[in-house]
């Protein structure tokens, strides 16, 4: 059973994915099943998107009830804390939230886990914050439980496949251009760290380089259509997991690609959230999701196409 509340127009983001888990416990007098709400700015697809395929799986396994919540890609920070807001005071057991931001999550998930009020106190409710995902990186990390994947080591990873790919040097361009978010920031240094010392050389222009990076799903579609328009086509390489990178990857339009495990990191957030609601004295836990590198060559094994169409049966 799931409500969904669509809130303006949708893009469907590439993702590194932040997940702010807020729970809250309420003592009942019957059995109920707890309701998750998921805040997040992808168009929610189940069928065709890894990572609610595997929230929906650890929702029948955990026997609770998720309400999917679009948030507009123009929402801003505190916008998006007042949907958390509104989806506790709805009677929400858990929200899972995927940031707008980076710079500013660390404080919105401080002010979530403020004390309960008196009047929540006389409610029997009281209230337990923790952050996952993905983008749960840096500013807010370490002080609250994750689910996510090791952004530094996945740049050093394509750090490392960059310089067997261009064994005699070259430009480079990596996309999108902004460090704003940490998962793109940590997986810039880890680029930028493998390439140490090599002939590799980094560039803002994506005209008249070797090679193209994309360090998010959206960016690495952006990189292979720009690729496409070159006279003097360069490789493509990054991180993604959509159906229509992986079909760029099939085409040979990208060369290498890293793919999370979004299932698995679905699930986990999902599981995380029914077993703290189950037990309040548990810790939230900083879990992490496995990656994998894939080229055109490797993604037909048994175990990269359960990767890559985890809907499959």
């Amino acid at each position: 059973m799931r409500r969904h509340i669509m809130l303006g127009a949708v893009t469907i983001a590439a993702t590194a994915l932040a997940l702010l888990l807020v729970l809250q416990t309420t003592r009942q007098t019957e059995p109920q099943r707890a309701r998750i709400a998921v805040l997040t700015r992808r168009d929610v697809v189940v069928g065709d998107a890894a990572l609610f395929a595997g929230m929906e799986k650890a929702a029948e396994d955990s026997k609770v009830i998720l309400n999917y919540v679009v948030v507009p890609p123009t929402a801003t920070l505190a916008e998006e804390q007042l949907l958390a807001e509104q989806e506790i005071a709805d009677g929400a057991g858990a929200v899972l939230l995927e940031p707008v931001s980076t710079a500013g999550s660390g404080k919105m998930a401080e002010e979530l886990s403020l004390e309960p009020s008196a009047a929540q106190l006389r409610d029997e409710r009281a209230y337990l914050r923790g952050l996952l995902g993905e983008r749960a990186d840096m500013e807010a990390a370490g002080h609250f439980g994750s689910v996510s994947a090791d952004n530094y080591a996945i740049g050093v990873v394509l750090g490392k496949e960059i310089a067997e790919l261009l064994p005699d040097g070259g430009r480079i361009a990596l996309l999108p251009e902004s460090d704003a978010r940490g998962s793109i920031a940590a997986r810039r240094q880890g680029i930028r760290e493998a390439l140490r010392g090599s002939a590799v050389q980094g560039q803002e222009e994506t005209q008249g380089v070797a090679l193209l990076v994309g360090l998010e799903d959206s960016a690495l579609t952006a990189a292979a259509e720009s690729a496409a328009a070159e006279e003097k086509r360069p490789l493509v390489v990054g991180v993604g997991n959509s159906n229509r990178n992986i079909y760029a990857l099939d085409r040979g339009d990208i060369a290498d690609m890293i793919v999370i495990n979004e299932f698995n990191m679905g699930y986990l957030a999902v599981a995380e959230a029914k077993k703290k609601l189950s037990s309040g004295l548990r810790e939230m836990e900083q879990l992490r999701v496995g990656d994998t590198l894939v080229a055109r060559d490797t993604m037909f094994s048994a175990e990269n196409q359960k990767l890559l169409f985890p809907l499959v049966r």
